[in-house]
């Protein structure tokens, strides 16, 4: 249904279009499309673009000259210019049908013009009266009138441009067009260089005469030649400067197209003109303008005859109408200045502020106070985030570098015009340290910069390093900083609290959130001019806010430490905290008038702050005691066949300690004779449950909650003596006994273990038990065995094997072995062996007392081809399967 209703409007549209009919022509007519061109061209880069609008021809039916039409494109109605009067009508193109009782050209009487008076573009009438054709005015019709538009030049192409020119070279450094084509306004250009040596003109215009004056009547006898056109062409320029008292003229200048003329008008076709100033070196200075006047003109001449004798006397020149735009170059070197130079600010202005510097939202600028003075004016803002990188190098926080090979782009650039009041803002995509550069341009292109730090993070969190503790330094380092061994009874206690490396900000810390930031590098260049441009200045670098150019004090990234101390709670502080003060990783605390009692406790909180306003807390415990526990004589039970080893004793350790209770037991076995210590032992005491604890009257509780049985009762190994082979005589230990509670104050007790002969496992040697045959063959046994425990180390093991004739072979078994294979032995044969454990070394060694002794018989000789009989069966029949396939394969061939 849509597509039905399309057609039939086109059809419709279609069928309406009136033909044209009647005396038309064809003209070529012009209009103007809009173009993008540089309008400043810098070596080999445009750096600013405009539009300016150029002719475009094409075809169109007009009226041919002398006649009209009433709008339906039928051009069947005549013109006569001027007009018929007195009822005549127009019946042809200046032919006036006049009615009944007038005559002449116009019905308006009959008059003769001449070369005395002329009278053209018009007619003569009465009493030798001059009635100008439509647009011309005067006593003799001489005058364009001004406004008749369609009389006016159409100025096609104007243009003008200045540059410097490198004659060495070759090329243009910098250029700069201005365009008024089809403009009503000037165009303006602003420009901040200073240095000229070249300006062109462009010219192209244009003039109809068949079209725009097609209603003037023919030219009458008395004129021999007449035309229309162009007559003049030429751009009026005037340089200004700014001086003290106001804007002067310092020069003018005109530059004519040299075609056209007053005798020689050009018409229906394009003028083209080219002009320029030479080659002459023209400097301006900051406020200077050159303002260029285009002026198109169109006139033309007649020259008047006298018709008695065919003589010309005299050529008149038409005053003319003319076309004109108006460009202008504006000069201006002075940058944009703050209002803080000029110390006039408004409440509020700055040159650049973040609404915060250290952010988990977007990054939002505002600036205000800007200006020009009374040149160009602030024409844009740009402003631009650069996320910034650590250089190890310096140890600073920088912009990218611009390398040969690497050009950074920001991560935000957006361009603000000076006449917008809104800011625009960005939220980065990672964590990270960013710098706002905000760019403030005048219309000449000054430029000028400013700088601000921002910091933007919302996924950071600080955290804590288990290698790295929370604890109370003062305390004892054996207890692992724990207990605090300070005498009772005094009314001030110190406590040096310390937590290196325990917080940190790694997000911050690894980008280096807080490091200094360096100072801007200059750059950009254009390659003629300027050099390093942008650039910031120490007045609009950033030392305000939160996030300034220094370095943020901190330690891992965290700024700010803060301490609480009281009795233990499960619950954190809310008031009460206090700073720690400078920034540091410990703290000193003086209780002063508290008593301080065996057993009692204590809980430090320590709370770390980062930039983005993220906190940790972290704490630690710290007990006293100053007492040492009391030990009880210790029972001991000698070779006891329950214990934990295969030689084993037993000790009971009837200990307690009512503060701090029990941590371990440390037994050192030391030679009586010597105090040689041979060995040493610690037996960690568990703590039990209260309720378990409950139940047993040989058990105490502590303060801070945990319970410890009085009795330990530990086994000990007879091995830990540790006698050597050749010292067993005579020799007698003590063991001592020392108690530790868990603020790791000891007491000391001994025991007289007696003659170290005494003890199992001491001076006692045996073999390996427990023999098992693995596998029986007519030449060899394999067996396997258990050794045998012993407090000393095996050197070895022999395997003494006795044959039938009492004859033996021994075998040498490595110390660690338990499976042996027994070779070499005869089918159907009885033996027997005997199986020794070798301790000590090589130098000093004891044999095991009593050997295991094993009897077994070989098995039978087995029975069929020995492996050369084997052999020498598989060798023959494969040389008869041969045989056998040659004979065949001769048959085949016959």
């Amino acid at each position: 249904m849509k597509l039905s209703l399309v057609l039939c409007c086109v059809f419709l549209f279609i069928g309406t279009v009136q033909p044209w009919s009647g005396n038309y022509c064809t003209r070529i007519a012009s209009s103007f499309t809009y173009h993008r061109h540089c309008r400043c061209w810098w070596w080999w880069s445009c750096t600013h673009w405009g539009g300016y609008r150029r002719t475009y021809y094409y075809t169109q039916n007009y009226c041919c000259p002398g006649w009209r039409h009433n709008g339906d494109l039928n051009c069947n109605i005549p013109i006569c210019s001027p007009q018929c009067r007195n009822s005549g009508t127009c019946v042809r193109p200046n032919e006036c049908k006049c009615t009944a009782g007038h005559s002449g050209d116009i019905c308006d009487g009959i008059a003769t013009c001449s070369h005395l008076s002329p009278c053209y573009p018009g007619r003569c009438y009465g009493n030798n009266q001059c009635m100008c054709s439509e647009g011309f005015e005067g006593s003799t019709c001489k005058t364009l009138k001004a406004e008749r538009e369609d009389f006016k030049p159409l100025i096609e192409k104007g243009n003008a441009t200045i540059a410097k020119y490198s004659y060495t070279k070759n090329t243009f450094e910098y250029q700069f067009m201005a365009d008024s084509t089809n403009r009503s306004d000037i165009d303006l250009i602003w420009t901040n260089s200073d240095e000229f040596n070249l300006m062109n003109f462009d010219i192209d215009a244009s003039i109809d005469v068949k079209y725009n004056f097609d209603h003037i009547p023919p030219v009458p006898r008395y004129i021999r030649n007449m035309k229309f056109g162009i007559v003049d062409a030429n751009v009026l320029v005037i340089h200004y400067k700014l001086g003290q008292s106001g804007e002067y003229e310092v020069n003018n200048e005109r530059f004519t197209c040299p075609q056209p003329s007053n005798d020689n008008p050009i018409a229906n076709k394009v003028l083209e003109c080219r002009l320029d100033n030479g080659t002459n070196v023209f400097q301006v200075d900051s406020g200077d303008r050159y303002v260029l006047n285009y002026t198109v003109t169109t006139g033309g001449y007649r020259e008047l005859v006298n018709t008695d004798n065919g003589q010309i006397t005299a050529t008149e020149i038409y005053d003319g109408v003319s076309s004109h735009q108006i460009m202008e170059y504006r000069f201006d070197y002075d940058e944009p200045i703050h209002c803080q130079e000029l110390n006039n600010c408004s409440s509020g202005d700055v040159p650049l502020q973040l609404e915060k510097d250290i952010t988990k939202t977007p990054i939002k600028p505002k600036w205000s106070g800007w200006s020009d003075r009374s040149l160009s004016g602030v024409k844009r803002y740009a402003f631009e985030v650069w996320k910034m990188e650590f250089s190890l190098d310096y140890l600073v926080l920088r912009e990218p570098d611009i390398l040969t090979d690497y050009n950074p782009v920001p991560e935000f650039i957006t361009e603000v015009l000076a006449s917008n009041k809104t800011f625009p803002e960005f939220e980065p995509k990672q964590p990270g340290v960013y710098s706002t550069i905000l760019e403030v341009a005048d219309k000449a292109n000054n430029s000028r910069y400013v700088r601000r730090i921002a910091i933007f993070d919302k996924t950071s969190e600080i955290s804590t390093k288990s290698s790295h503790r929370l604890f109370v330094s003062s305390a004892s380092n054996q207890s692992n900083y724990n207990w605090q061994t300070t005498p009772n009874n005094l009314q001030t206690t110190n406590l040096m609290i310390q937590w290196e490396n325990h917080f940190i900000n790694e997000v911050h810390e690894n980008g280096h959130f807080l490091a200094k930031v360096q100072d801007y590098t200059p750059r950009l260049s254009d390659d003629v001019k300027r050099f390093d441009y942008k650039k910031i200045e120490s007045q609009f670098d950033d030392d305000e806010g939160n996030r300034t150019k220094e370095e943020i004090p901190n330690i891992n990234s965290i700024v700010r430490f803060e301490i609480y101390h009281g009795a233990p709670n499960t619950f954190t502080p809310t008031t009460g905290w206090q700073n720690v003060l400078p920034l540091k990783e410990n703290q000193s605390i003086v209780l002063n008038g508290v008593n301080i009692r065996d057993g009692d406790s204590y809980q430090v909180w320590i709370r770390a702050h980062d930039v983005m306003g993220n906190k940790k807390t972290d704490s630690t415990v710290v007990h006293f005691d100053n007492s040492p526990p009391q030990v009880y004589t210790p029972t001991f039970e000698k070779n006891v066949d329950d214990g934990k080893f295969p030689f084993s004793s037993r000790v009971t350790v009837a200990a307690k300690d009512g503060d701090s209770g029990m941590s371990k037991v440390s037994f050192k076995f030391v030679v009586n004779s010597t105090g040689e210590v041979k060995n040493q032992k610690d037996f960690i005491i568990e703590s039990q449950e209260k309720t378990y604890c409950n139940q047993h009257i040989n058990c105490d509780c502590i303060p801070k909650g945990e319970c410890f049985m009085r009795d330990n009762v530990l086994d000990i190994d007879n091995c830990w003596l540790k006698v050597p082979i050749d010292r067993v005589k005579d020799e007698v230990h003590i063991l001592q006994i020392s108690v530790y509670n868990l603020a790791m104050l000891s007491t000391m007790t001994t025991y007289n273990l007696g003659e170290v002969n005494s003890f199992k496992g001491i001076k006692e040697y045996y073999s390996p038990s427990n023999i098992t045959i693995l596998k029986t063959s007519d030449t060899s046994l394999g067996i396997s065995w258990i050794q045998a425990p012993s407090c000393y180390d095996r050197a070895g093991i022999l395997i003494r094997l006795f044959r039938p004739d009492n004859s033996t072979r021994d075998f040498k078994v490595h110390k660690d072995a338990t499976t042996f294979d027994l070779t070499g032995l005869s089918p159907t044969t009885q033996y027997w062996f005997q199986l020794f454990t070798k301790y000590g070394n090589d130098t000093k060694f004891e044999m095991s007392g009593s050997p295991a002794i094993l009897k077994f018989q070989t098995a039978e000789a087995s029975v069929g081809f020995p492996p050369g009989g084997v052999a020498g069966l598989s060798a023959g029949f494969i040389l008869l399967l041969i045989g056998v396939v040659v004979v065949l394969l001769i048959s085949w061939t016959y």
